[in-house]
């Protein structure tokens, strides 16, 4: 497939703030050139950014505290990212926050309204991988329709687990892609911050191979950076607020998939649930083995 000059240099630029960052042997002064390069390419292809340190807005239910060397995309800019970057777009999004370490992390939020968490004792990892995989064939045909990689699921990472402590709900699958014919590996880990009036849901890409410090540097953001807004955090519940009609099961199938599933129109939802974020990871990975010449196709890039 070929691929735009511009987002040859955007992703690029990416990978080049990731590996440089990434050096032990890099001053300060060029890796704030690199930081500034990328947030200069993702202006050209028309999508503005926010580099940290800084204050952000994710929506009007939380806020993040965005570091150094991490970049935010919001607002009208995240539809053409989502473009760009070969994902589906539902219109929820708030944020996506771009590490210097190498790893993406997107947020939306559904205001299903309070999650209760009295199936935290009773999540079936088996079973749910099984629901899953039984329905990427609906996913793929959606994706196959845009002239975008057919995704496989690979079993989990991390299972789903919940944390009553922190009210979040994580877990970890591994992916491919029809790009290299399913070869290589890369992971999306989900989480689920439960509110007061609904979910954040937060989706963190890396490869295997960064995955374990990914996971810890987006958790340690997650703890210390990210808050509710006063009065949508889920410890602010009220009587009379609106429950959801779903638990912590159903959030791991994907929520409002599980209810178009009872209704018969899972294959027209189902492109939004479980594989929404899964190109991007992937499009870098083939990009970066272009580069350093892993599995080249010199016809992917004009």
């Amino acid at each position: 497939m070929k691929r735009p000059r511009s987002l040859f240099a955007l992703i690029s630029s990416f990978l080049i703030l990731s590996l440089s960052v990434a050096a032990q042997d890099q001053d300060a002064s060029g890796e704030a050139a690199a930081e500034n390069s990328y947030v200069e390419e993702l202006a050209t292809v028309g999508v503005q950014a926010t580099e940290g340190p800084a204050q952000v807005s994710l929506g009007s239910m939380a806020e993040i505290d965005l570091p150094v060397g991490a970049v935010f995309i919001g607002g009208e800019s995240l539809e053409r990212y989502f473009e760009i970057t070969q994902n589906m777009y539902a219109g929820n999004e708030v944020g996506v926050v771009i590490s210097s370490e190498g790893w993406t992390m997107f947020f939306d939020f559904d205001p299903i309204g309070y999650v209760k968490d009295d199936e935290k004792d009773s999540l079936d990892a088996d079973e749910l991988m099984a629901s899953m995989t039984d329905n990427q064939e609906a996913a793929n045909e959606a994706r196959l329709e845009r002239g975008w990689d057919a995704m496989k699921m690979q079993g989990w990472a991390t299972n789903p687990h919940y944390d009553p402590a922190t009210n979040n709900l994580k877990w970890a699958f591994n992916l491919s892609s029809s790009s290299d014919n399913y070869e290589s590996v890369w992971i999306n880990e989900n989480i689920r911050l439960l509110g007061r009036s609904g979910v954040m849901n937060v989706t963190l890409v890396a490869d295997p191979e960064s995955f374990t410090a990914a996971e810890a540097s987006a958790d340690a953001l997650l703890a210390n950076n990210y808050s509710y807004v006063a009065g949508e955090r889920y410890s602010e519940f009220s009587e009379g607020d609106k429950i959801a009609e779903y638990g912590l099961a159903a959030l791991v199938l994907g929520g409002a998939g599980v209810m178009a599933a009872k209704s018969g129109l899972l294959a027209k939802f189902w492109k939004f649930i479980g594989f929404g974020f899964l190109a991007v990871a992937g499009l870098f990975k083939k990009i970066w083995n272009r580069i350093t010449g892993k599995n080249p196709r010199e016809d992917a890039v004009e």
